[in-house]
């Protein structure tokens, strides 16, 4: 199944020399094989405070408990890529086999929201207790009465992922929310004066609240983890430590009804949500 996915995907591509050819090759079995066992997409920058003179570099990573493999830019995966500010959204077009992924000149100043929207993609797992096994994980375990036990599930899952940025001015804006499953940061990670960072977690454009986000930070030594509950407003807060780098991470999953089954062919969809900055 694996390798038909990648022989398709050839038959859209131009042609192109040995080299990028094997390079492609490699990434694509490589993603397929990791993105079967992680469902988790997050972005990482080289220079999180960027100036206007340099091109800004963002990997797009793929792991788990933040230990990730960085992959090129593949078009046919994305479904939106735009850079924001407090004044205007700038579609971003990108190269396909771009590594790092994502490499942009930032030509505004202040604070900066890079999005990136995945299509839908499709798993199915080894076994029922696999499934099972990532409930327990992502602390779903309420869905386990709904699973039918002589079934392997198949899941459709798509991830949302931003990165804070700024150029050090403090030019801080509130998004607006507008996708599926996302975090707003509700003030800036950048800003000294703040020594918590809150958030708000949407679902549809409407508040998510009661819901356990996994925080990730890590220095140049540790990695830590903590879980917040976000209140029934779907607001967070968490302490901030300088020289940290953030990934909150969230996950909703749904058993599929009729017309999901019908749109998606899966039992279950889930909708993954990121967001990165550092202190």
């Amino acid at each position: 199944m694996k390798n038909k996915k990648i022989t398709n995907i050839f038959k859209n591509i131009r042609p192109f020399n040995q080299i990028y050819r094997f390079l492609l090759i490699f990434f694509l079995i490589n993603f397929f094989s990791i993105n079967l066992q992680a469902h988790e997409l997050w972005l990482k920058a080289k220079n999180f405070n960027f100036n206007d003179q340099d091109t800004l570099e963002v990997d797009i990573k793929i792991g788990q408990d933040f230990k990730g493999t960085p992959f090129g830019y593949y078009e046919p995966l994305k479904k939106k890529l735009y850079l924001e500010n407090k004044n205007k959204k700038i579609i971003l077009n990108q190269r396909n086999g771009n590594f790092p992924a994502i490499q942009i000149l930032v030509l505004d100043k202040g604070f900066h929201i890079l999005n990136y929207e995945t299509n839908s993609e499709k798993l199915k797992y080894e076994s029922v207790e696999k499934f099972i096994e990532f409930l327990n994980e992502q602390n779903l375990i309420s869905f386990k009465s709904s699973i039918e036990k002589n079934k392997i599930p198949t899941e459709s899952y798509k991830r949302f992922a931003k990165i804070l940025l700024s150029d050090g001015s403090n030019d801080f804006f509130i998004q607006e929310p507008n996708l599926d499953f996302e975090f707003i940061a509700l003030n800036s990670p950048y800003d000294q004066n703040n020594f918590y960072f809150e958030f708000q977690l949407y679902k549809k454009t409407k508040p998510f609240g009661n819901w356990d986000v996994t925080v990730f930070s890590k220095d140049d030594e540790n990695v830590f983890k903590e879980i917040v509950k976000t209140n029934p407003n779907g607001i967070g807060k968490l302490r901030l430590f300088d020289n940290r780098i953030y990934l909150l991470s969230a996950v909703d999953l749904r058993k599929a009804d009729y017309m999901d089954k019908i749109k998606h062919k899966s039992d279950w969809l889930s909708f993954w949500a990121s967001l990165v900055f550092k202190r």
